[in-house]
């Protein structure tokens, strides 16, 4: 992070950031609010802001892209004050990431992996959330609990792919283990039409979230975990942080 400081304080026009959506994560949380714009180089498992973003998943074409690309407005979300970009997870699709890091390799493939080694010995919290203040929703043995920023997770896997990540609303998307024999069934429409779409799932467009479990627990925010109280509140920061948006093709 000193080098982004110092080039920060040098007066840098542009940050560029090449990695996963983990490190585009970290750095771009500290540009929040400079007005310096981000421009993402791919180079993750996932790219999932990439992705939402029409940038090239290759780093040359990427690159060639970004260098005569518009900068854009984003969103920024925050869980109890701490920032992501593309997504955040309470449930069992929090738990999954820490099968993930334990695995010798990458790719949307060893996800699968994870999630099938994490989910035999995981211990669901039931989950209450209340939508901008008002909506009540009860998950009582939660499997997915979702909160995207952008579009999707990464490697094609979708939220929703109608989110908008400049419009200061997220996107809620969540499900009971229950209901996980309907999911697992039509897994496939995930790269199509989203986990919003799923047999059994709830979906909510929302300014903030207020997410209460009898306990604390982990919370993964784009691709990290953290140890979080058992009162999350999610909000949105409209505008929040400029990026470089490669104009879509002809």
């Amino acid at each position: 992070m000193r080098q982004l400081d110092a080039a920060l304080a040098d007066g840098a026009d542009c940050i560029a950031v090449c990695g996963g959506d983990g490190t585009v994560s970290s750095i771009g949380a500290r540009l929040i609010g400079t007005g310096v714009p981000l421009a993402v180089v791919p180079m993750g498992s996932g790219n999932g802001l990439a992705r939402h973003f029409g940038i090239p998943q290759d780093p040359a074409a990427a690159v060639e892209a970004l260098a005569s690309a518009p900068v854009r407005d984003m969103d920024a979300g925050f869980a109890s004050g701490r920032p992501f970009l593309v997504s955040a997870s309470v449930a069992w699709d929090a738990e999954l990431v820490r099968a993930y890091d334990k695995l010798p390799m990458r790719g949307v493939g060893s996800y699968v992996i994870a999630g099938a080694v994490s989910i035999l010995d995981w211990k669901p919290q039931p989950v209450t959330a209340t939508v901008d203040g008002a909506e009540r929703l009860e998950f009582p043995d939660p499997l997915i609990f979702t909160v995207g920023n952008v579009s999707g997770w990464g490697g094609g896997a979708l939220i929703d792919p109608a989110a908008d990540a400049s419009d200061g609303r997220m996107e809620l998307v969540a499900g009971n283990r229950r209901d996980a024999p309907r999911m697992l069934a039509s897994l496939a429409d995930v790269f199509s039409k989203g986990a919003c779409a799923l047999p059994g799932a709830t979906s909510r467009k929302f300014s903030s979230l207020v997410v209460e479990r009898p306990e604390p627990g982990p919370v993964q925010l784009d691709g990290e975990l953290f140890d979080a109280p058992a009162k999350v509140e999610f909000t949105v920061r409209r505008g929040a942080l400029r990026i470089l948006v490669p104009a879509p093709a002809a």
